[in-house]
């Protein structure tokens, strides 16, 4: 019998946990398929979403809130997004930027989703201070700690 949506997406939640208790890694859950930790300066969302019949997880490393868009920054960010080897920065129409990647979540494994929420993490911590410099903006560290 074919599991259903909810039930696949049951099944993909617990692998997941699984996989973060192997890594030592005990993030807040806000809800159903959201899991939240702060790494660095960054704070890390994974959100787990069915579309097309298939599971995917999204790891969203929210860099800094309140930017100021410009060519500068923009500039920025298409060079930086020629050097990830993975995912991409976004700049959201309220301010604000962020690193993302998103992977298959229906067969993935064990190496992928350690390797891809890692890379995200120290992504995000690693650029955050830098484009705070050519957009300004809070961290979200900054953020969590009263801004």
């Amino acid at each position: 019998m074919t599991p259903t949506p909810a039930e696949r997406m049951r099944l993909l939640e617990d692998r997941i946990s699984a996989f973060l208790i192997d890594m030592d890694l005990d993030p807040d859950r806000t809800g159903q398929g959201i899991f939240l930790f702060k790494h660095g300066s960054t704070v890390v969302m994974m959100s787990l979403f069915e579309q097309d019949d298939h599971l995917w997880v999204r790891f969203v490393a929210t860099m800094l809130a309140g930017v100021t868009p410009s060519m500068g920054l923009l500039t920025r960010l298409l060079q930086l997004n020629t050097e990830v080897l993975l995912g991409a920065f976004l700049l959201f129409e309220d301010g604000t930027l962020a690193f993302s990647h998103t992977l298959l979540g229906d067969k993935l494994d064990f190496v992928e989703f350690e390797y891809a929420l890692s890379y995200v993490a120290q992504v995000g911590d690693d650029y955050d201070e830098e484009l705070q410099g050519i957009a300004g903006g809070l961290r979200a560290e900054d953020i969590l700690r009263g801004g």
